[in-house]
């Protein structure tokens, strides 16, 4: 357990370092909110691929795997539609340059409808939020056991990402997603091989589960498929963190590039967490994890990559990719309903003429409030 303690204590630091880098470049509500809209292509990336994938792939989706096989894609799927959608869509999101979603509500109907489009998002995303929280809390009493309990991860995850994400607000979390993502993508690659190999090979593998788990449909009905795909193509579609990054971007042509190497991203990597779970069907069918599908990413990182140095060190960063995954998730879903408040809210009704010390301190605040509130939910 201390080579996991380490790999995850200089997680946490390397992310620490880059949200204080990025502090002296934040002085105004531009900078604070969208990066002073100067996101490149690369950065865009990177913080659209990790605020996408968090819990809902790393266990939901890992669990329909470790359950169903490769149809669990159906539920990526619905996800990798919409971003189909959105290739059109981020260039005229940048030109008109907002904050929030609200704001395109009011441009294009009223208050009303700004109004009603901050209470959806409240609602939604510190929903979406609580169960990040609660995924993270798991994976670290699966990784510590005998030490932190579900609910005390819980509010060890719930403090770092308050302290990331207020920090230096949206380039914080977009240049800490370039740190998560890479590694993220290089770890789970790379552990996919040889947890296949410890699996008896892929012919192995396809001979002792089911042949559902490799058909399209699997032992779903197509009812069932579209029940996991369209649920992720419209949060895609009406995901605020998304627009918030696209809002950022340095130019419209460096958003529309960004949903070309994003829709890549999601796709690999998807497919690739998918992948590692159905192995991991194939390598523990039976114990401890059988009965709690959802942590096998983790399980199948803790108990197949070990027998030497190198095993088990890319075993611990595969954990550490997940437990960074989970944060950056939840940074980038709580950063947008303290958005909301603060754009949508505070400055539109309440201090319209506020400076920007001041708005940065309420940002800070806000992001404080919602996250205890979900931490103890």
């Amino acid at each position: 357990m201390t080579l996991y303690a380490i790999v995850l204590g200089i997680i946490v630091l390397s992310l620490l370092v880059v949200s204080l880098a990025r502090v002296g470049k934040v002085k105004t509500k531009a900078d604070y909110l969208v990066a002073g809209r100067s996101l490149p292509t690369f950065v865009l990336v990177f913080t659209l691929l990790s605020s996408w994938i968090g819990s809902g792939s790393l266990l939901g989706g890992a669990e329909n795997a470790y359950r169903h096989g490769f149809a669990a894609l159906w539920q990526g799927g619905g996800g990798w539609g919409g971003l189909l959608v959105i290739y059109f869509i981020a260039p005229r999101a940048r030109h008109f340059a907002q904050f929030t979603i609200p704001d395109l509500l009011e441009a294009r109907y009223n208050q009303a409808a700004r109004l009603l489009g901050v209470i959806a998002v409240l609602f939604a995303y510190t929903a979406i939020v609580s169960y990040q929280l609660t995924g993270g809390g798991d994976i670290l009493h699966l990784i510590f056991p005998t030490v932190i309990t579900a609910d005390l991860g819980k509010y060890i995850i719930a403090a770092f990402v308050i302290v990331f994400t207020a920090i230096a607000g949206m380039s914080s979390v977009a240049y800490m997603d370039v740190v998560i993502g890479s590694l993220a993508t290089v770890s789970m690659c790379a552990a996919l091989p040889i947890l296949a190999h410890r699996a008896g090979g892929w012919a192995h593998i396809t001979q002792s589960l089911p042949a559902t788990h490799f058909q399209v449909l699997g032992d779903f009905t197509l009812i069932q498929g579209l029940e996991l795909f369209l649920p992720t193509c419209l949060l895609m579609l009406g995901n605020q963190a998304m627009y918030q990054k696209f809002f950022s971007a340095k130019s419209e042509k460096a958003a529309r590039n960004a949903v070309v190497w994003w829709i890549f991203g999601t796709v690999i990597l998807e497919s690739v967490i998918v992948a590692l779970a159905v192995v991991g069907s194939a390598l523990f069918p039976t114990g401890e994890v059988h009965d709690h599908p959802r942590e096998i990413l983790a399980y199948s990182a803790l108990h197949g990559l070990n027998g030497n140095a190198f095993l088990s060190l890319l075993g611990a960063l595969v954990i550490g990719a997940i437990f960074a995954k989970v944060i950056s998730t939840a940074n980038n879903f709580l950063f947008s309903p303290a958005t909301n408040l603060v754009n949508d809210i505070f400055l539109r009704y309440l201090a319209p003429d506020a400076s920007n010390k001041r708005i940065l301190a309420i940002s800070r605040y806000h992001i404080k409030v919602i996250q205890s509130r979900q931490a103890s939910s």
